[in-house]
């Protein structure tokens, strides 16, 4: 793919060194994600499957841009679209739309299959989120507090923590029949409408009385991030959700975030259980586990600061007012169960 002033090209062993070259142009070697600074690293992750990277080449062949998709849920057909850098003063040309765009070029993500792309686009600034809504992304969700402000220094945040907008693309149908919570289903099934065609239901069903959880997790430590992802619910559930808040306070966890498969028939009965322990909605993760998740959130620490939250679209503000309501709930639910006691 070619620009007025750059060429954009795969990510190989003979260029792999100049991704440090562009994350070092911004972060200098603080970028959380250590793995960028060193090529043999970088091929390794590409050579396993579990990244898609490009760099961008102006004329002189300096690299000025890095783009990359990888690997980040239980299904292995979807695809995180990220990692957007552009050498400071290299991007007056356009290369930062070229790059958003690249990965949506038919042939870019490899393999045979794959389910979409998802994004976490970060809300101290708009052109990330004003980007994918071009491209057709759709918006699933709001992550409060999700990352760090630290590592965005270069963008002067207004807020020691970063929320995130999830936007999603889908590439392929969805088949089968997918669970919504009730308590959320209206919320659930309006932003499920702006994807392709589901057929959503209520999971009515009483939690199991036999079987273990079954979740993965992925801790990002310096973000002070923990997401879990369920994808089945035992009788030890509550048990489950005592032991990860208890664990997630011990190591100081700003956001907690439980992705719950919706091929769970009891998905109501197991988000009534997260509820009553102050978690609170957070959206749609399409496809993540074949099937959608439905995520929802736990905050430790100071009040979000809600006015260093930017919002490009309407359907974002009005996700963000709902997700805001439901934890405003939570905490007076939660406060009034302690004062019974």
């Amino acid at each position: 793919m070619t620009g007025p002033a750059y060429t954009i090209q795969p990510v190989t062993v003979f260029n792999a060194a100049e991704v440090a070259t562009v994350f070092r142009s911004v972060y200098g070697d603080a970028f959380p994600v250590q793995y960028v600074y060193h090529a043999d690293q970088v091929m390794a992750e590409i050579s396993a499957g579990r990244l898609a990277a490009s760099l961008a080449f102006d004329c002189q062949g300096n690299a000025v841009g890095y783009v990359s998709s990888f690997k980040c849920a239980p299904n292995p057909y979807l695809w995180e679209g990220g990692n957007l850098i552009i050498v400071p003063g290299r991007g007056s040309d356009g290369l930062g739309w070229a790059l958003m765009q690249h990965y949506l070029q038919p042939g870019e993500l490899p393999g045979l299959m794959s389910d979409g792309i998802i994004g976490e686009a970060v809300c101290h600034h708009y052109f990330t989120q004003m980007g994918a809504v071009k491209l057709g992304f759709q918006e699933c969700g709001l992550a409060l507090d999700q990352l760090d402000g630290a590592s965005f220094a270069e963008h002067r945040p207004d807020t020691e923590r970063v929320a995130c907008v999830v936007q999603c693309y889908e590439l392929t149908d969805p088949a089968g029949v997918r669970y919504l919570p009730e308590q959320y289903f209206d919320f659930l099934q309006e932003i499920c409408g702006r994807l392709r065609p589901r057929t959503l239901l209520p999971g009515c069903s009483s939690l199991p009385l036999d079987g273990e959880t079954i979740s993965t997790d992925q801790l990002f430590e310096e973000a002070g991030t923990w997401r879990f992802s369920v994808s089945s619910v035992g009788q030890d559930w509550e048990q489950f959700l005592d032991q990860v808040i208890a664990t997630s306070r011990e190591r100081k966890i700003v956001c907690l975030q439980l992705v719950i498969s919706t091929a769970l028939s009891c998905i109501s009965a197991a988000v009534e259980q997260l509820r009553q322990r102050g978690f609170f909605i957070g959206g749609v993760y399409p496809r993540w586990f074949g099937d959608d998740g439905v995520m929802l959130q736990q905050l430790f620490g100071s009040e979000p600061e809600y006015d260093g939250i930017r919002l490009y679209t309407g359907v974002a503000r009005k996700m963000l007012r709902a997700i805001r309501t439901d934890r405003d709930l939570r905490r007076k639910q939660c406060v009034g169960s302690k004062a019974a006691l």
